[in-house]
């Protein structure tokens, strides 16, 4: 080991001053580029993202509770009388039929019978067959509904063709139910039998079972003329043309064309109100042919969203460029929509906007 040190020394002498520096420098300068090279290697750069929150949001994804609240939601067995807020959220059923019944509720209403659920202001026919099997009506009326129909207080008898707000309620209606009174009759509506005021919004069987014994309808004595009833036309309107439609009282050749028109570009109506967005056209004359008029939903045109180009979306009334553009973005980044509710929980559509065009969309 010796020998081959002093070899080594000798021939490091027989280099010139510079050049022994330079060695030195070199030699000085490779163990520390290995000293970096090691250190670099273990230890692990700070980086300026947090990858345990990254983390801990997989998680989350992937648990259970996160998978149900973001669970889509569906159609169950429901008793109408008792379903709370809460559990009327996960029902696959338009907003704002689920918000008229609890309303309705709110009111002093109860369904004794499914059939009874189609009163509910918004709930059309389709809708109806497809929850229809689902509504369990429990058999007994609960003690709270029935200690409610034994404090009404009922007045002597009354006419609900004649009687005023104040006498209504003198009677025993509450207010709300006495107003929808009021409403019905400036419609033109009249109460032929007793049990025409189950039509009324907020009076159910068991309210009127506590008045119906108290109500007196007079007919009033007309001549042979007035006591004559006309055949009611009843027009559908997502199947109507210009011509059925200019047989409804008050619509002329230009409203026809302007409905006609409008039914297009919405795809058909799922409720005659819509007529109200027709351009200009009177509420006078909706309240007196409201009668006359139907929508059957089976006709609405459907958009289907997972194919639509953006000609097919911006062209629907009830949607705007902004909307469309949110619309066709999310769906090129995050593929197909499962579910219409989507559009909503996504925010890509508004919850107003949202309950208006839902009729008119489909997944499939």
């Amino acid at each position: 080991m010796n020998k081959i040190f002093r070899q080594f020394w000798k021939g490091y002498n027989n280099f010139s001053k510079g050049d022994r520096s330079a060695i030195i420098f070199l030699g000085i300068f490779i163990l520390l580029l290995f000293v970096g090279i090691i250190i670099v290697n273990n230890i692990q750069p700070k980086s300026k993202y947090n990858y345990a929150q990254y983390e801990q949001l997989l998680k989350d994804l992937e648990s259970p509770k996160t998978n149900q609240r973001q669970s889509k939601k569906v159609l169950f067995v429901f008793d109408p009388n008792t379903i709370t807020q809460e559990r009327i959220d996960t029902l696959d059923l338009p907003e704002f039929v689920k918000q008229n019944i609890l309303n309705y509720r709110k009111a002093g209403g109860r369904f004794s019978s499914p059939a009874e659920v189609k009163k509910i202001y918004g709930m059309n026919d389709s809708i109806f067959k497809v929850i229809e099997s689902f509504i369990n009506i429990a058999d007994k009326i609960d003690l709270q509904a029935d200690k409610k129909n034994e404090v009404i207080r009922i007045n002597g008898n009354i006419d609900p063709n004649n009687a005023d707000f104040s006498q209504l309620v003198e009677f025993g209606f509450n207010r709300f139910q006495a107003n929808n009174i009021i409403e019905y009759r400036k419609r033109d509506g009249f109460f032929k039998t007793k049990t025409d005021l189950l039509k009324i919004y907020g009076i159910d069987s068991a309210f009127f079972k506590v008045i119906e014994n108290y109500i007196q309808i007079e007919v009033a004595k007309k001549s042979p003329i007035a006591h004559f009833n006309p055949v009611v036309l009843q027009v559908e309107l997502n199947s109507a043309d210009s011509t059925e439609l200019m047989k409804i009282n008050g619509i002329g050749s230009v409203y026809a064309r302007r409905i006609l028109k409008y039914r297009e570009l919405l795809g058909g109506f799922y409720s005659t109100t819509q007529l109200l967005e027709v351009y200009n056209f009177p509420e006078e004359t909706f309240k007196n042919i409201e009668s006359s008029i139907s929508t059957d939903t089976l006709l609405l045109k459907k958009i289907r969203v997972n194919f639509a180009e953006y000609a097919d979306l911006l062209r629907h009334p009830y949607l705007n460029k902004k909307q469309v553009e949110a619309v066709l973005n999310y769906r090129g980044k995050n593929g197909s929509f499962q579910n219409i509710l989507q559009l909503k929980t996504n925010g890509l559509i508004d919850s107003e906007t949202f309950s208006r065009i839902r009729p008119y969309l489909t997944c499939r």
